[in-house]
């Protein structure tokens, strides 16, 4: 009875003292609207550090970090973080991204050919829900940036039935691609489009002997029921696409494309 009466007296001055109980979680950011032309826009001061946040439903979608005052790769450092405010996918280049676990090393303003008019991007893919990206100024000087979400496709190849060349692209974190072949034997022979490879892509061939790397160029045997896996090394990178893998792929960028040649 007393610590009942003790109980309902420590009730009733939480209620007196209107205590509001308030569940930590990530602070907000920036909103930015899927597919809104306009995007949302931050003066970034030098060593800073800029928020923002979306929505990410049943449709994949691309986020870009457009810099006013970009000269070279490594001016800005992107991340995306999960709803829980964990790392999922950062980047310093416009060719590609990479996982939580992976260092990217910018190649700055040694980098070649880089377009500093594309934006930094990362995919996110379909059903993620909440999303926050961290946009840090490394730089001296303010950066003027502006962020943008827009639906964008997803080419998974998924037991994809194939008889003749393929190719594809690997644009998201952690995807792999299957192919089974089915036909007369013939050779295959694998083949990143960006030579660099920067999103470290692989692929093997699965058949009832075993299984064998594919090395970039390099034809082997390929027989009636066999499998071909494709995945970046470590599920650590990601990269984007042109119309070539796709006509649905507008990314300007090819560094996620692979082929596969069945002759």
């Amino acid at each position: 009875m007393k610590k009942t009466f003790i109980a309902l007296l420590m009730l009733g001055l939480l209620a007196g003292c209107q205590v509001n109980i308030v569940n930590p979680g990530p602070a907000s950011g920036t909103p930015v609207t899927v597919d809104d032309d306009n995007g949302a826009q931050a003066v970034i001061p030098a060593g800073e550090t800029a928020r923002f946040e979306l929505t990410v439903a049943a449709q994949p979608v691309r986020v870009d970090v457009y810099h006013d005052e970009a000269t070279a790769d490594g001016e800005l450092e992107v991340k995306a973080l999960d709803s829980t405010d964990a790392l999922y996918a950062h980047t310093t280049v416009r060719s590609f991204f990479a996982a939580a676990s992976v260092t990217i090393y910018s190649l700055g303003a040694r980098a070649q050919g880089v377009n500093v008019s594309f934006p930094y991007s990362i995919n996110l893919p379909k059903n993620m829900g909440k999303v926050y990206v961290e946009v840090t100024n490394r730089t001296s000087t303010a950066a003027h940036v502006t962020v943008k979400a827009v639906t964008r496709n997803e080419i998974e190849r998924n037991d994809y039935a194939v008889t003749s060349s393929n190719g594809g692209a690997i644009l998201f974190l952690g995807q792999h691609d299957t192919y089974k072949y089915t036909g007369a034997d013939k050779n295959v022979t694998f083949n990143p489009t960006d030579p660099a490879n920067p999103v470290h892509l692989k692929a093997v061939l699965k058949s009832q002997e075993g299984e064998t790397e594919l090395q970039p160029g390099v034809a082997i045997a390929i027989l009636d029921g066999d499998t071909i896996e494709v995945y970046s090394d470590g599920d650590g990178y990601a990269g984007f696409c042109s119309t070539t893998a796709d006509p649905a792929c507008n990314d300007g960028i090819d560094s996620g494309e692979y082929a596969i040649s069945i002759n």
